[in-house]
């Protein structure tokens, strides 16, 4: 009897716990959230969507996806091929002037998963207009948003393009670092708004430093030249701060000071030198030429570097690099490391330089980076390179 008791109440709880599973039910939000992260029925993503707002004890998540999908949809033009553009519209401009700082917060953290509705994500940000704001400062120069950072900015100019009070008015923040403000108002210069331009005016009036310089430069961006003198004067400060924010002021400035410019590209601080080179690119002058080489050949910094060997591609197109060949092809030879070799390869690589190698039979240049190439070179990409710069000059002949 206690046997058949035992098996009878084993095969209970069996059919019980299968009833359980049976019965577990899959939700609206669920549903909502698989079809539009997914590649599923729009329409149909939106109606479980509109359910899970109205039923779920947190619609957080169903508010924000909803919001995006009436955007998606609209954007893509499905909405139209669905037959539901206006109600998208009517619907999602409701949603939208209802969201809060917290479901607007939410739809700026997905945009850091990169679905397919990102741009639609940054649509309903950027409508929810001043309250976005926020949001959008908190989120500049954060490492949380590093890989963002340019949608940050782009949602910032979009809203600020209508109105850009509260930006200008964050800079008052005492709590805000100078960093921070000082991406902000980087931010402004790229805003066409009028007002902006008479409020920074004045908030420069309260700053001093590095972020008054970079509000000057922002002015300057925004068509106010009076300040010329002042970037300038900012790259002989001696805070570094302000040096930085002053040669990085240079490639904004008409009728570069290029002896000044020379100067910062010697600078001690690494971001001083990388601006300055970045200045010099944008405005080539023969008297430069010598200082961004010995960049490209010498600076510590791979990054400085890098921008030199830019700012000396510019100067050689200007035909500012007569006679430079011989000293290339013999710089090669010398140097240790086969990036900094790669980079001489690319300047002998230029129209002008090649020209002048063409054309200097008494050197016999040609054959020179042959036999180097052939005889001591042992790094397989710099060969590669050198056999193409080779090949350049047997196609030109």
């Amino acid at each position: 009897m206690k046997k058949v008791l035992s098996l009878t109440a084993i095969v209970v709880i069996i059919v019980g716990f299968g009833c359980d599973q049976s019965n577990q039910i899959v939700t609206d939000m669920e549903l909502g959230r698989d079809m539009f992260n997914g590649s599923g029925n729009l329409n149909a993503a939106v109606g479980h969507l509109e359910k899970a707002k109205e039923v779920e004890e947190n619609p957080t998540e169903a508010r924000t996806l909803l919001a995006i999908a009436y955007s998606y949809g609209l954007s893509t033009g499905d909405a139209r091929a669905l037959g539901k553009e206006s109600t998208y519209k009517s619907k999602g401009n409701d949603l939208v002037s209802s969201l809060s700082k917290t479901e607007i917060q939410a739809i700026l953290d997905r945009l850091l998963e990169h679905r397919r509705y990102h741009k639609a994500a940054m649509d309903v940000i950027v409508a929810s207009g001043q309250k976005g704001v926020p949001v959008l400062l908190g989120a500049v120069s954060s490492p949380i948003y590093t890989k963002i950072q340019s949608e940050v900015e782009e949602m910032l100019v979009r809203i600020g393009n209508q109105d850009a009070s509260s930006i200008i008015q964050a800079l008052g923040n005492s709590s805000m670092s100078t960093a921070k403000k000082m991406e902000i108002v980087r931010v402004i210069g790229k805003i066409n708004n009028l007002d902006a331009k008479e409020q920074l005016v004045n908030f420069r009036s309260n700053v001093n430093g590095a972020l008054r310089v970079e509000v000057e430069a922002t002015l300057y961006q925004l068509g106010t030249t009076e300040y010329r003198s002042e970037l300038i004067a900012g790259l002989s400060a001696t805070d570094v701060e302000t040096r930085r924010a002053a040669t990085r002021a240079m490639s904004l400035i008409n009728k570069s000071p290029t002896d000044q410019i020379i100067k910062a590209a010697e600078d001690q601080d690494v971001q001083v030198r990388l601006h300055a080179m970045d200045a010099l690119a944008k405005y080539p002058a023969k008297s430069a030429l010598a200082t961004i080489l010995e960049a490209v050949f010498s600076d510590p910094d791979v990054s400085v570097k890098q921008a030199a060997t830019t700012a000396a591609v510019e100067h050689i197109s200007k035909g500012y690099g007569k006679g430079l060949a011989k000293q290339l092809v013999g710089k090669i030879k010398d140097m240790e490391n086969p990036d900094d070799r790669l980079r001489v390869v690319k300047l002998l690589r230029t129209d002008r330089i090649r020209n002048q190698i063409k054309i200097n039979k008494f050197e016999n240049l040609e054959y020179q980076i042959y036999e180097y190439m052939d005889k001591e070179e042992d790094n397989e990409m710099v060969k590669r390179e050198l056999n193409r710069l080779l090949n350049d000059l047997d196609t030109s002949s």
